[in-house]
């Protein structure tokens, strides 16, 4: 590995360590234990000719070169690794995207992922992969529901059961009225004196 190569990796290194601390990235990829997945740069212009492969894994809290990548579609990997889980690609339109496929990652994998154009100073955000690890559940948003409050609106004459309520106890008042009315009148006329009630009835018949 040549002497830029060494200070560019150093760089790579000190960026992902920095950002796999915050875990600034936005794509999180709950991948299965022999599963595979697939990420992707994209450089805004045709500049972009080279492109470094890196991840942060999290266990070990060690960086490890992954790939290189040119835009002719030419490959370097890592020490230590299986050429044949790692795949990298190239694709030319409007705008360069290179392209990283993983398969069989396993648990102790789990980390931050990324990459780096030689030319720009451009560090895309990454992926977080986390291989074996259910993604969480979210739970369904709990509607209240308003028990609507009970109100008695009258109804057509042909349904007289809409205002049984309203229409009951004035109802039941007026009768308890009149009859305390009647029993005060009887219980009146029932204390008068007896003469006074036979002079009543005779004045009653002359007339």
């Amino acid at each position: 590995m040549t002497l830029s190569c060494m200070c560019f990796c150093l760089f790579i290194w000190t960026a992902a360590a920095s950002l796999a601390t915050f875990r600034a990235t936005p794509f999180v990829l709950y991948a299965k234990i022999n599963g595979s997945e697939s990420m992707s740069c994209e450089c805004p212009d045709h500049s972009c000719q080279e492109v470094f492969w890196y991840r942060y894994l999290e266990r070990t809290k060690s960086l490890q070169f992954l790939l290189y990548c040119n835009s002719a579609g030419r490959e370097k990997h890592g020490e230590n690794l299986t050429t044949t889980r790692f795949k990298g690609s190239v694709s030319s339109g409007q705008r360069v995207v290179y392209s990283l496929r993983i398969t069989g990652l396993q648990e102790d994998e789990i980390g931050f992922y990324s990459c780096m154009f030689k030319t720009k100073s451009i560090m895309p955000v990454g992926y977080y992969i986390m291989p074996g690890v259910n993604p969480p559940t979210v739970k369904p948003p709990t509607v209240k529901t308003k028990t609507p409050k009970k109100t008695c609106n009258c109804k057509p004459p042909s349904s007289p059961k809409g205002c049984e309520q309203s229409v009951l106890w004035p109802g039941i008042g007026a009768l308890l009225l009149l009859a305390i009315t009647l029993a005060g009148t009887l219980y009146y006329f029932s204390r008068l004196p007896k003469k006074c009630r036979h002079r009543f009835t005779k004045t009653n018949q002359l007339r």
